[in-house]
């Protein structure tokens, strides 16, 4: 294994740590209140923040879990918005809330929508049938926490894939038994409202929540308008039995003003791309999800968990690329998915140890009319292509953690995974050839893994996994078998608290086969084909503690965070591409904030997002991205129980820099139209009232 050199922004994190231990030492000796504690009921299908944390405890792997109030703190919108303190989580906007999302360089052949994660809300998946999926919506406002599982800890879920999981909880009626209005507004004519309310009445319990955001958006030709409405009723027919239903709804639009050179971005990052807005390119759908999940335990304490969700979703979506004629091309899809999921959680004993099990399964069956229309600035002027996508998944997976002694555990998987996809295409005829086609993808992945407690509040963990990820309809093509995307890593870390100072620290390998990347075709047409070898290794760090006590009043604090994530992910020997990188986020990510908490209610928070080297746009490695440094600052005053305002200022240095990039094979050292700029200086403020 090639040894990973620490970069230079790692230098610092050494140096930090050690100096907030000492810090912690200092101000560990804390007054201690009363503490009343109540029974309180739970629901019992759907986990709080306290049960996922300590779940979280049980993993052998890179996991966390990110309260809903760490960034309802501020304007929370997208998914950077949510995950951006998650170290080995890389998510930027493209513009508004359609996003870059990668962990541990999954999908950087991807540089639209996403693939190679396992999006799921309460445990439900969030992906379509064939492993692509979107987020907008996710309202952030309306969830309790995230719980993001890297790679081959995901298993709980079914998640094989080199990404892992991240699961958006939804609250109940027990973990919200209030009503709240929130309104906030900034720069760029953005403006939200939202209303969320639940509670518990009798053995049934509830949660709603409906919002709506309009904004012009940063950069010409880049307005929004969404609403999401988020629901779920629970009904708990026994102290051991309950089921619960979910509805979400979202109606999403939104313009795209396309990349720019990195000179036209330097010039004006707020301009759009000429092309994009005179075609009057756009990505609007309207999705509708339902879902039920019934929890039972037994008498003797094993848990079951089962359900099904159907999933009504349609596209409209303008575009630049060519049709066949050479027209503009507009995707109009309608995707309907069905699925089926559920788990048995035991505790028994073997060889006389303590014995835990989990063996799950799901199912999932979707179908997609993709349509491809030629357009004249949205208007559909002539069919160019009509398909039939089908896909279908069944993974059945199973998990066994035996505890040899009181602080040690052995963990092992295994899951199988069987796929397929056809595309039955509709215009066949003469002059039209038939474009069907049919592919099928099957595997085991198993995984090892260690869990010892080398201490009351420290955790060494380590595993070995496989990874599998067939292509989605976007990777294949009538001409065009790909092989499906596999992987081993290697991973170690640990995760604790000492002295108020917590961590959790990874660093891991992974040798990839049959990488999907893009490789020119004889005919000069680029295509997603399979690497042979690549190597994605990585070092994570998330950090947090106290910095000092009472520094300017009595009972006041002021706290640290760090989130640290380097990623190298390179080619190895590849008969093209050579030992090159593989483009499309940058290998450091520093992200810091303090947060100063004065006992009257208010808080500040400066923070920064720093990016030390610039990274390729093209698999040749001849044109870069420039390193940048963002400064911002958010306060809020928390009135009385009811009130709460909020200030959320980010980039105040007006900073002009690409958040994200496009992907190409070859630039040629030439500057190239594929940057994203990122959002300029920008401030928005919120009101919050409660009952």
């Amino acid at each position: 294994m090639m040894p990973i050199r620490p970069p230079h922004a790692l230098r610092l994190v050494p140096a930090a740590l050690l100096f907030a231990l000492a810090q912690g030492h200092v101000h560990a000796q804390a007054n201690l209140a009363d503490v009343e504690v109540k029974a309180q009921r739970e629901a019992l299908s759907a986990a709080n923040v306290r049960v996922a944390t300590e779940k979280l405890e049980q993993i052998p792997g890179g996991a966390a879990v990110v309260d809903a109030k760490t960034f309802e703190a501020g304007k929370a919108v997208t998914i950077k918005d949510m995950l951006d303190f998650t170290p080995g989580v890389f998510s930027q906007s493209r513009v508004n809330e359609e996003s870059r999302l990668s962990i541990r360089g999954s999908g950087l052949s991807r540089t639209f929508h996403m693939r190679g994660i396992r999006l799921l809300q309460d445990g439900i998946p969030i992906n379509l049938a064939d492993g692509g999926s979107d987020f907008q919506d996710i309202d952030p406002l309306a969830l309790q926490h995230v719980e993001v599982y890297k790679g081959a800890n995901a298993l709980q879920y079914g998640a094989a894939s080199l990404g892992g999981a991240i699961n958006f909880v939804t609250p109940t009626g027990y973990t919200t038994p209030n009503s709240v209005v929130r309104v906030d507004a900034g720069s760029n004519e953005f403006a939200r409202a939202q209303f969320k309310t639940g509670d518990v009445v009798g053995d049934w319990d509830y949660f709603a929540s409906i919002s709506q955001l309009r904004s012009d958006g940063f950069r010409q030709f880049s307005g929004q308008k969404n609403s999401r409405l988020n629901a779920n009723v629970g009904l708990k027919i026994s102290p051991q039995l309950e089921t619960r239903f979910y509805l979400i709804h979202g109606d999403m639009n939104q313009e795209l003003p396309g990349n720019l050179t990195k000179a036209q971005m330097q010039a004006d990052p707020a301009q759009a791309n000429t092309t994009s807005s005179s075609n009057n390119s756009q990505r609007d759908f309207l999705i509708t999800r339902v879902a039920n999940k019934t929890t039972w335990i037994s008498a003797n304490g094993t848990e079951y968990n089962f359900g099904l969700y159907a999933v009504n979703k349609n596209l409209y979506h303008p575009l630049t690329f060519p049709t066949s004629s050479g027209q503009r091309a507009l995707i109009d899809q309608q995707n309907r998915d069905i699925g089926l999921f559920g788990n048995r959680i035991a505790q028994g004993e073997l060889f006389g140890y303590r014995h835990d099990t989990t063996v799950g399964y799901n199912y999932v069956k979707g179908v997609t009319e993709n349509r491809t229309f030629d357009h004249t600035r949205g208007i559909r002027t002539r069919l160019d292509a009509y398909d039939d996508q089908k896909a279908r998944n069944i993974e059945l997976y199973g998990e066994s953690r035996l505890h040899t002694t009181d602080t040690f555990q052995l963990i092992s998987g295994l899951q199988w995974t069987h796929s397929k996809r056809t595309s039955d295409d509709q215009i066949v005829g003469p002059g039209n050839g038939d474009a069907s086609y049919e592919r099928r993808y099957a595997q085991f992945s198993p995984k090892v893994g260690v869990l010892w407690k080398a201490a009351e509040n420290v955790q060494i963990y380590s595993n070995l996994s496989r990874a599998f990820e067939p292509p989605t309809f976007s990777e294949t093509s009538p001409v065009r078998a790909l092989e499906a995307q596999e992987s081993t890593t290697f991973e170690v870390g640990s995760r604790g608290n000492l002295n108020d100072i917590r961590w959790d620290i990874s660093v891991y390998n992974s040798r990839l086969n049959n990488e999907f990347v893009t490789y020119q075709l004889p005919a000069m047409q680029p295509a997603i084909l399979n690497a042979d070898n690549t190597r994605h290794q990585g070092v994570e760090i998330g950090l947090t503690g106290p910095f000092a006590k009472n520094a300017l009043s009595q009972g006041d604090k002021l706290d640290w965070t760090l989130a640290y994530t380097f990623g190298r992910f390179r080619f190895d020997n590849d008969s093209v591409y050579g030992n090159a990188a593989i483009p499309g986020i940058p290998e450091e990510y520093v992200r810091a904030k303090l947060d100063y908490t004065h006992p009257k209610g208010w808080t500040v928070s400066p923070n920064l997002e720093y990016v030390p080297q610039g990274y390729f746009v093209d698999l040749r490695n001849t044109f870069a991205s420039d390193p940048y440094l963002l400064v911002g600052l958010s306060a809020s005053y928390k009135a009385s129980e009811t009130l709460r305002f909020f200030v959320d200022g980010r980039n105040l240095t007006d900073k002009n820099y690409a958040a994200t990039t496009g992907v190409v094979i070859n630039a040629g050292g030439a500057d190239v139209a594929q940057f994203a700029p990122g959002e300029g200086r920008s401030v928005f403020a919120g009101v919050e009232v409660k009952w």
